[in-house]
């Protein structure tokens, strides 16, 4: 985050310096007083110093706009390290300035540009100081190395510039922390919404919706690339007998555990199990073949088995089963008709006596 303000803050205040620059070469060629004109005939290396901060910001700023990503790290980096250079040559002409006699313009230009780096590199203390502590330092030490009518009074204001800058500085931290927090807050509640929006409350898995955004993906793949989908739709034998007997609270662990045997059954990260509704589930299978789709609902048939959950009210065994339908897509298919080829095959494989899985024929 703080990266990324400096990008943004960073070269409008690479843009605040080089205007204070401009002024002060305008200032030396253009006043009308004799004193301060003749000061840059007397300490020529002031106009070197503004000459390299007009080049070095200049630069900054041709560079900052032609990067290719406006957000890439080299560059947070980079803006550090111009501000550096940048402070290390308003030293100099503060010294300069000082050095020649021409102090009425130091205090009010140096307090400008430390509370204009307050207002931009204030979420950033690192930066902030190392640009604005050399400039007071420098500008308060020099009062004294070359003293004044206002020697006391200008080291006073100083001082309470320092005040100022500092309860300025934690004041827009504390709010800049605070912004954050509360950005931090609303992603993860934007990541929660997201997760309830799309996942299955009790068993974690996709759900109806977005099985439907997921299939609608597989499906336009599958028009573009030309790759097969599966689908397997399944459903608890006698699942409402089984509610009756042990409880609802039994038949939730039960959705369960199946639902983690169908995680368990995918061939990848790209295989999505959902729970369709109630005790019915359906895979979605991208770049699966029929008999790659009859394979993975083997698994699933195994894994069931494998668990043994008793089912004492079941016509069918002595523990939980499940039948199975599947279908594969083919050309000019819709959505909703592919859904019901699966559904076709389910009670295809219900009629058939259940516990078994069976495909759609077209």
């Amino acid at each position: 985050m703080r990266s990324r303000a400096i990008i943004v803050s960073g070269p409008w205040f690479i843009w605040i310096n080089l205007l204070f620059c401009l002024f002060i070469l305008g200032r030396h060629y253009f006043t009308p007083i004799p004193q301060v004109a003749i000061i840059t005939q007397l300490f020529p290396e002031l106009e070197m110093v503004m000459g390299l901060i007009l080049a070095l910001a200049s630069s900054a700023i041709f560079i900052v706009r032609m990067a290719h990503d406006q957000y890439a790290e080299w560059l947070s980096k980079f803006l550090h390290g111009t501000l550096v250079c940048i402070s290390a040559l308003w030293v100099c002409c503060f010294y300069i300035l000082l050095a020649s006699g021409d102090s009425r313009i130091v205090f009010p230009f140096a307090a400008l540009l430390i509370f204009t780096a307050l207002i931009s590199l204030y979420f950033d203390g690192r930066i902030l100081l190392s640009f604005s502590l050399p400039i007071w330092l420098v500008v308060l030490v020099c009062n004294f190395v070359y003293p004044s009518e206002l020697t006391i009074l200008n080291a006073v204001l100083y001082v309470l510039l320092a005040c100022l800058f500092e309860s300025g500085r934690r004041m827009l931290r504390g709010w800049f922390i605070l912004a954050i927090r509360r950005e931090q807050e609303n992603s993860e509640l934007i990541k929660q919404l997201e997760i309830q929006a799309n996942h299955d409350p009790l068993t974690g898995l996709a759900n109806r919706r977005s099985f439907h955004l997921l299939l609608n993906k597989a499906m336009q793949r599958n028009e573009q690339c030309n790759q097969s989908v599966s689908l397997i739709m399944l459903d608890v034998d006698y699942f409402k007998k089984y509610n009756d007997y042990y409880g609802h609270q039994k038949g939730d662990e039960c959705l369960v555990k199946i639902a983690k045997c169908l995680e368990g059954a995918t061939r990848s990260t790209q295989d999505i199990a959902t729970r369709f509704g109630g005790e019915e589930f359906i895979m979605l299978l991208p770049d699966a073949t029929e008999p790659q789709a009859i394979e993975v609902a083997k698994r699933i048939q195994k894994n069931i088995q494998a668990l043994a959950i008793p089912h004492a009210a079941s016509p069918v065994a002595p523990y939980v089963t499940i039948s199975l339908g599947i279908t594969c897509l083919t050309p000019a298919t819709t959505a909703t008709r592919f859904i019901g080829q699966a559904d076709t095959a389910l009670y295809k494989a219900k009629d058939a006596g259940r516990n078994q899985w069976q495909t759609y024929s077209h």
